[in-house]
């Protein structure tokens, strides 16, 4: 029997249920994450660190846009140029700049008009009026501020016009290859020289036919070329009567297997082409090799060349001569979603800032280089190898980690000892391997998988770093499995999938991104060894490590070029340190035992 006493006791009335409430919202509940962040504003250190990271990050990925000097463009010099402070006189030029790629402003050296990366439009002028007037046509036709430089005419009178503007992709000419619905085979087989071990040449037998199964005449081809990339082939038919916007005719085709020597003769239904050499051969070719091939015509881009030139022949400028256009392409060029933006970064630099660059603020390299935009586009290098790296060691080293510590037993004493082998391989000597290997097969491999040494670098890299990942990952998952949570789960019979990836991956996040801080900066230092020794980021390239390379060179018993080796050092220490920090103030901030303390 209940005491009503006991049940009025708890009891509680409307305006006393109001106060409680009201005194319950001033209680706000705060997560790991939301306290983990409010701790690591307080560390005044590791908020900086993690500041300054993220602007250098900005200014690496935004680097395209930046209006700093191409970071490839080379103008030879008899020694590395000094650091040019914008306050300072510009210092002159040990060697005339090349004709076309002349700065055309100075502000003391704070900007100027040399930006190489360029389309350059050469004209023969008159005089001074009709040169700006040439200009001005350039300006119109490009949609774009043309920069003018002018010199006396080498032979006779008159002036050499160079009208640069900002290259944009569409600048350059190029040759698009569209289907004519020809149609056919091609055999190609090894031709011997008598006595001879090995293939001196290779002979391209072609049968083509028309949609209408006419045969192709051979007559109407004068000339051929040919590319080979690995197993693709590309014939090029020069035509034997040139026809105005259009370019040469391509058979492309490929073979089962990879040519040993170039071919030395094309025959085209029987007939031997033009420029061919002898053929001949005893019984049955060697290697012969039958494949479907296509024919492609070729249909010339209207390029910025052809633009001046056609817009001079419609509405001609009085003493004005177009003459020829030339492209400087002043970066190296990326593909996939990397490319994209930086293509569209290119595109609003061009739009805001035209030919304008800064001065060489950090001086110049020995082939005339600017530092400054070798460090930045070095960092981006470096930042993009550290990221992918570090990705990929997070993927491999969190599921491997998770999957063992969780399944124990035989499993996680196998999967270890895996590990422990792993990790008694120098795997210097695998990443020189498997470089070497790429290298040998680079072209299939960029034909086929679009795969290029860099992001097999990339790969490589993060596959090393997993291990560590994997250990780390695997103790905090034996010290989990076994908690309530985890054994409610089973109860309710989730599997082994899930209990993974919704409990015990999540739970053990704060450690591993504690981790990846202080993995990047030793994937960041291990890129740089490898560059430094010549196995990883290539020329015209650039990485930190390839700037280490030039500042070696620029230490020697007779000159110090000290700003070679000062500012690559101080932006690589510095970001080194930076991430250093973070990983430590991190560590401390993502402590449960420190949840609620300062």
């Amino acid at each position: 029997m209940s005491d009503p006493n006991q049940t009025s006791r708890w009891s509680i009335d409307e305006a006393e249920l109001a106060r409680l409430t009201k005194e319950a919202r001033q209680f706000k509940g705060e997560s790991l994450w939301s306290d983990a962040w409010r701790r690591l504003r307080r560390n005044r250190t590791a908020f900086f660190a993690l500041l300054f990271l993220a602007a250098f990050g900005v200014i690496s990925l935004l680097a395209p846009f930046l209006p700093i000097p191409s970071p490839k463009a080379i103008s030879l010099r008899d020694e590395p140029g000094t650091p040019e402070w914008f306050w300072s006189i510009p210092a002159a030029p040990t060697k005339a700049p090349d004709r076309g790629a002349a700065t055309t402003r100075a502000t003391r050296n704070l900007w100027n008009n040399g930006w190489r990366h360029r389309s350059t439009v050469i004209l023969a002028a008159d005089d001074e009026g009709a040169a700006e007037r040439a200009r001005a046509r350039v300006g119109e036709v490009s949609a774009r501020g043309a920069v003018l430089e002018t010199y006396p005419a080498e032979e006779g009178a008159g002036l050499a016009v160079y009208a640069s503007v900002p290259m944009l992709e569409g600048d350059a000419p190029e040759v698009d290859y569209g289907a004519t619905g020809i149609r056919g085979t091609a055999t190609c087989w090894e031709v011997f020289t008598p006595g001879a071990e090995e293939a001196t040449g290779a002979v391209h037998s072609l049968r083509l036919e028309g949609a209408e199964g006419a045969a192709f005449d051979p007559a109407r081809v004068s000339g051929w070329s040919v590319e080979a990339r690995g197993r693709s082939i590309r014939l090029f038919l020069s035509r034997a009567e040139a026809q105005a916007g259009l370019g040469d005719w391509v058979v492309a085709y490929r073979l089962s297997a990879e040519l040993d020597s170039l071919p030395t003769a094309v025959l085209l239904d029987g007939t031997l082409l033009a420029g061919s050499a002898a053929v001949s051969w005893e019984g049955t070719p060697r290697g012969a090799q039958t494949v479907k091939a296509e024919l492609l015509e070729g249909v010339e881009a209207m390029d910025l060349g052809r633009q001046v030139a056609a817009s001079l022949a419609a509405s001609p400028i009085d003493g004005v001569t177009y003459m020829e256009t030339r492209h400087e392409d002043g970066y190296w060029e990326f593909k996939g979603l990397v490319g994209a933006m930086d293509r569209a970064l290119r595109r609003a630099r061009i739009a805001t800032f035209g030919l304008w660059q800064t001065g060489n603020w950090m001086g110049t390299d020995g082939q005339g280089r600017d530092l400054l935009a070798r460090i930045v586009w070095g960092s981006r290098t470096s930042i993009i190898v550290g990221i992918i790296a570090s990705l990929c060691s997070l993927l491999i080293g969190v599921l491997y980690g998770a999957f063992s510590g969780y399944m124990g037993g035989r499993i996680d004493n196998l999967m270890m000892r895996i590990v422990d082998v792993l990790y008694s391989i120098p795997f210097i000597f695998v990443v020189i391997f498997l470089i070497t290997v790429v290298n040998e097969y680079r072209t299939e491999l960029e034909d086929q998988f679009g795969i290029d040494r860099e992001k097999i670098f990339f790969l490589v890299i993060g596959a090393i770093y997993w291990l560590t990942m994997a250990r780390v990952v695997r103790g905090q998952v034996l010290s989990l499995k076994n908690t309530e949570f985890i054994e409610a789960a089973r109860v309710i019979g989730a599997s082994t999938t899930r209990i993974l990836l919704s409990h015990v991956v999540p739970n053990v996040l704060s450690i591993v991104i504690v981790y990846l801080t202080l993995t990047i900066p030793a994937v960041m230092l291990f890129e740089a060894f490898l560059s430094f020794l010549g196995l990883g980021i290539e020329p015209p390239k650039v990485s930190w490590g390839l700037l280490a390379v030039d500042g070696t060179q620029a230490i020697n018993p007779i000159k110090i070029y000290w700003w070679l080796v000062v500012f690559p050092a101080a932006a690589m220490g510095s970001t080194l340190l930076a991430l250093n920090i973070l990983g430590d103030g991190l560590r401390d901030a993502l402590d449960p035992k420190l949840r609620g303390k300062n």
